[in-house]
């Protein structure tokens, strides 16, 4: 038994807590007259696909020729091939403009905005859209703040 109880003994001694883990090392403190790194930009848009470019510019030109009807088939036909394509999502909002479905061209307007990126001039134009179509329904304080986004993005 006692031989036992120094055994024990002699290797409980042995058993050794681990230290507790070094807090990581801070960043390097800056090097005077270092260039700060400067984040990459965002990744490219992707390449237009030419078939949607097609389609785009043949419902531009029912638009202009008021046939509405057959611009909003045509966009979404492209929708189906470019579904994140905030372009496409664009022009079909300003046709439903046109078409007086305000809360339609509101909604549509901000689906393109949640593709746009980086694009402010597309993001301007977006919250312009969604200002008429607010200020159509007579949501005037709506259409100012839309408008001021509108202003926020062109700048």
């Amino acid at each position: 038994m006692r031989l036992l109880l120094l055994i024990a003994a002699l290797l409980a001694g042995c058993a050794s807590i681990a230290p507790p883990e070094a807090p990581s090392p801070l960043p390097p403190a800056p090097v005077e007259g270092a260039v700060p790194t400067i984040p990459p930009p965002p990744p490219a848009a992707p390449a237009p696909n030419p078939a949607v470019e097609r389609l785009m510019a043949s419902a531009r030109a029912d638009e202009a020729a008021s046939r509405l009807g057959s611009a909003e088939a045509t966009i979404e036909r492209a929708l189906r091939i470019a579904p994140r394509d905030p372009r496409l999502w664009q022009q079909l909002a300003r046709i439903r403009l046109q078409q007086g479905e305000y809360r339609q061209a509101e909604s549509l307007a901000a689906r393109s905005n949640t593709w746009a990126g980086g694009d402010n001039a597309l993001r301007a134009e977006n919250w312009s859209l969604i200002a008429q179509a607010r200020d159509a329904l007579g949501d005037s304080a709506g259409a100012r703040a839309a408008q001021r986004n509108a202003e926020r993005y062109a700048r």
